[in-house]
């Protein structure tokens, strides 16, 4: 008996009665698919949890009520105070955190022993080197 080829073994799996036996191919690719995060994602949390929505939106109304309470409170705390002073209608200027008023500078302490004299004049005291003319600076001549 002769060796089995490679043609001989094509022609096997292409007879009809090993067709008719296998199923139709899955010719359809199925690419991998980019998964949305749903914290980031609103389309994508309402799809997994339609409740989100009401939660959020009590949540901005929430913070709305909290603000405009907290706004009434500093405005109430504000006349209380411009009542005790006995100055009405006028409102003190309130600044922001962290930001300084302009012209206020803070008083320093005298500086007592040794330390007073090792102390030096701040550089805005002294006063700038006049420059001498140089023979190269005269006036042209016209």
């Amino acid at each position: 008996m002769h060796k089995m080829l490679n043609t001989d073994l094509s022609r096997i799996l292409k007879s009809p009665e090993i067709q008719r036996a296998l199923r139709a191919p899955r010719k359809k690719i199925h690419r991998r698919v980019l998964k949305k995060n749903p914290l980031k994602n609103l389309r994508i949390m309402l799809k997994l949890n339609p409740y989100a929505k009401t939660m959020r939106r009590n949540t901005i109304l929430r913070q709305a009520r909290n603000h405009k309470l907290r706004v009434d409170r500093a405005a109430a705390a504000l006349k209380a105070k411009s009542d005790e002073k006995g100055v009405p209608g006028k409102k003190p200027v309130v600044g922001k955190k962290g930001k300084k008023v302009v012209g206020v500078k803070k008083q320093k302490k005298p500086v007592v022993g040794k330390k007073a004299a090792a102390t030096k004049k701040p550089a805005a005291e002294k006063k700038p080197a006049e420059k001498k003319p140089t023979t190269e600076e005269k006036k042209p001549v016209a």
